[in-house]
């Protein structure tokens, strides 16, 4: 996930039932690119890309 988008609104982490998506630690953010997500953990519901407000986040084939 790196569009250049993202301004850390956090909505994805917060709404992520599974806790899936994370901030990236500040010594690798560089601009647009501050969460990742644990594939491991996805369950891929597409909660993230629903409460996206910049449209940032991309699932499956979209990207």
């Amino acid at each position: 996930m790196s569009c250049g988008q993202c301004f850390e609104c956090d909505n994805c982490i917060v709404y992520c039932p599974q806790a899936a998506v994370k901030k990236v630690p500040k010594a690798q953010a560089t601009t647009g690119r501050y969460v990742y997500t644990d594939y491991d953990r996805c369950i891929g519901c597409h909660i993230c890309m629903d409460v996206c407000p910049s449209g940032y986040i991309k699932m499956g084939l979209e990207v």
